[in-house]
C-alpha cells in the first residue's frame, strides 16, 4: 500500500466539486480514473457509474461489489485540503466540508484496486446523489449488476459492520385554523401554532426504545405577532430497526397530529412517506464473516452492529445484493470540522486488500 499516493488521490478529489445534485463532472472524472486502473464501464439511466473489473489470480466466478457516493453536502466547493502529518490528520480550511463523506472511500477503493495482488472479479459504483432523495442506488438499473453480495465504504472507523439500517418514516403535518385580531378578538381565531405545540407535547421523541426513535425537526408558523396564527407546519421523523415497531410509531404520531386539530377545532393535512424500508443481514452471512475475519486479520476487533442513518446499504440489500457498510476513517462528517485520520485510511485500505484477496 502506498500512503502518499492514497492521500494525494483522496486531496485530488475533495478538489472537485460534487455537491449534490451536482456530482456528473466528478463521476466522469472517476470513470477515466477506473477505466486507466483496467475497468469496463458503464452509466445506467440515473448517471451512476458501474465499474467491472475482471478476476485477478482467482478462478473466482463470483464478484463482489463496492460502492461509494460521489456527492456531497454543502458547503463543499472550493474545498482545501489540509495534511496535517503531525496531528495525523487531513481538514479542511474550515470554511468548507472535507468531503472525507464518502471521497475518503473511493481513495481507499481506488488504493485496493491498486494493491490487491489478487481478487475475484469486482463491481465498483459510484453513486449519485446520495446525499439526497430520491439517491441514486434508489435508482440503479440492477440488470447491469452481477454481484449477489457487496459492501457500501461510507461509515466512520475501520472496526465497523453495518448489518441493518432502519425503516425510516417522514411527517409533513399543516395545520390551518382561522386567523383573529389577538388583542380585540383572540376568542374569534384558531391558533394553528397551539395546534401544533399540543401535538409536539403529547409526541414521544428522542430515543424511544434501543432500537427505535422520533424527533420533530422543524417548525414553522404565524405572520404577525399581534394576529392568532392561521397556519403552522411541522416536519418530523420517526425510524426503527424494526418495520413493525417503526409503523406503530408512525401510526400513534399521526393520530397525535389529528387529535391536536380536533381539540382546537382546526383542520390538518398530514402526509406521510415511507423513505426507508429496515433491513438485517445476519451475522453469519458470507459477506459479514469476511469483513470480520479481514478487520481481525488487520489487528482490530470488528464491531458489528446496527445503524439508525440510511446508507446506500438498504437499496442493495432491497435490491438483491447482500451489503454490509464498512467505516471510511472519518470523523464530524457533514460538517466544517470533518476530518480523515490518516492511520485509519491506511487500516481501511487494508482491510479491503485482505477482504478481496481472501475472496479470490
Amino acid at each position: 500500500m502506498n500512503t502518499d499516493r492514497m492521500i494525494k488521490t483522496f486531496c485530488e478529489l475533495v478538489k472537485i466539486p460534487s455537491e449534490s445534485p451536482n456530482d456528473k463532472d466528478f463521476i466522469t472524472y472517476m470513470e477515466k480514473l477506473l477505466k486507466e486502473e483496467g475497468a469496463t464501464t458503464v452509466f445506467d439511466a440515473f448517471g451512476n457509474l458501474i465499474a467491472k473489473f475482471k478476476a485477478k489470480d482467482s478462478q473466482s466466478k463470483e464478484s463482489v461489489l463496492f460502492c461509494c457516493h460521489a456527492d456531497t453536502v454543502q458547503p463543499g466547493k472550493n474545498i482545501k485540503p489540509i495534511v496535517d502529518i503531525q496531528k495525523g490528520i487531513i481538514h479542511s480550511d474550515g470554511t468548507t466540508i472535507l468531503a472525507a463523506d464518502d471521497k475518503a472511500g473511493i481513495a481507499e477503493v481506488l488504493e485496493m484496486l491498486r494493491c490487491a495482488k489478487k481478487h475475484p472479479p469486482l463491481e465498483v459504483v459510484i453513486a449519485r446523489c446520495e446525499e439526497i432523495t430520491p439517491s441514486g442506488v434508489e435508482h440503479l438499473d440492477y440488470s447491469l449488476i452481477d454481484s449477489k453480495i457487496g459492501y457500501v465504504v461510507d461509515y466512520d472507523t475501520p472496526d465497523e459492520v453495518i448489518i441493518g439500517g432502519p425503516t425510516y418514516i417522514v411527517f409533513n403535518v399543516k395545520y390551518k385554523g382561522k386567523s383573529a385580531h389577538s388583542g380585540m378578538a383572540p376568542e374569534k381565531g384558531i391558533s394553528a401554532v397551539q395546534c401544533a405545540a399540543e401535538a409536539i407535547s403529547n409526541l414521544k421523541l428522542g430515543r424511544i426504545d434501543e432500537l427505535s426513535t422520533a424527533n420533530v425537526g422543524v417548525v414553522n408558523g404565524g405572520i404577525n405577532m399581534n394576529s392568532i396564527p392561521e397556519e403552522a407546519d411541522i416536519q418530523a421523523e420517526c425510524r426503527s430497526i424494526n418495520d413493525k415497531k417503526a409503523l406503530a410509531i408512525s401510526e400513534e404520531m399521526k393520530s397525535i397530529f389529528e387529535s391536536a386539530a380536533k381539540k382546537y377545532g382546526a383542520k390538518v393535512e398530514v402526509t406521510v412517506t415511507r423513505s426507508l424500508t429496515a433491513y438485517t443481514i445476519s451475522k453469519d452471512a458470507k459477506v459479514v464473516k469476511a469483513a470480520v475475519n479481514a478487520i481481525r486479520k488487520n489487528g482490530l476487533k470488528e464491531d458489528v452492529k446496527y445503524t439508525a442513518g440510511g446508507t446506500d446499504a438498504t437499496h442493495f440489500n432491497h435490491g438483491g445484493v447482500e451489503t454490509a457498510v464498512l467505516g471510511v476513517g472519518a470523523r464530524k462528517m457533514h460538517s466544517t470540522d470533518e476530518y480523515a485520520i490518516i492511520s485509519e485510511m491506511e487500516k481501511v485500505a487494508s482491510i479491503l486488500i485482505t477482504l478481496v484477496e481472501d475472496f479470490a
